[in-house]
């Protein structure tokens, strides 16, 4: 209530309230009436500002596999946020990938309302590669038996040709420092970065 004085009496004291305020700036104007039928007014401003920020809620976490020929995926579909805000929502938008790499990737998924309040999630995006790398083993390595014994030694052995869509990191064989006479099979063994494995045999006569 405004502070009021008057020389005489005031008979009345009113104003043009609301019961509900909307955002922003409103003037409600008081009045007072004095015995004579004087009256004056004032101002009050009503200021109605946002502090509730706006909700969202992320798509779910998704994974996705790389293909054969690629070590990563593109053309991916992420979803839509939830969002709701108690005034409006002005944009929503994230800083999703085009392409996206092997392993975990984080979209954080960020809301902004009318007045400028914000909120994030964060989405996982997964890229899991089970594609087994491919070998192929040199053919049979025939040789002679060292002289004097029934074994051959000092043997070299051709790597395969190994192929992956991703990256190798490991390969190995169980060779023998000495083959004795007849078939041995070496198997080849190749690895890559997400721990796929494929063999190959290699025969040694």
């Amino acid at each position: 209530t405004p502070t009021i004085t008057d020389n005489c009496t005031l008979v009345d004291t009113s104003n043009n309230e609301l019961a509900t305020y909307p955002l922003g700036i409103t003037q409600i104007t008081w009045t007072a009436e004095d015995n004579s039928g004087n009256t004056n007014t004032c101002i009050q401003v009503v200021e109605v500002t946002d502090n509730i920020v706006p909700s969202i809620t992320c798509p779910s976490d998704t994974t996705y596999y790389v293909s054969s020929v690629e070590c990563t995926v593109s053309g991916v579909d992420i979803g839509n946020a939830l969002t709701s805000d108690n005034c409006g929502v002005d944009t929503v938008y994230n800083d999703g990938l085009t392409v996206y790499p092997l392993g975990e990737t984080t979209v954080t998924w960020t809301i902004e309302d009318d007045n400028g309040l914000s909120n994030n999630c964060n989405q996982q995006i997964t890229v899991l590669d089970t594609i087994q790398p491919v070998l192929v083993c040199a053919d049979t390595l025939k040789v002679n038996v060292d002289a004097g014994l029934c074994t051959a030694s000092g043997l070299t052995l051709s790597v395969p040709t190994i192929t992956d869509n991703c990256t190798l990191v490991d390969t190995s064989n169980n060779e023998l420092g000495t083959y004795p006479l007849g078939i041995t099979e070496v198997t080849w063994t190749a690895e890559d970065n997400s721990g796929n494995t494929n063999t190959c045999i290699q025969v040694v006569e």
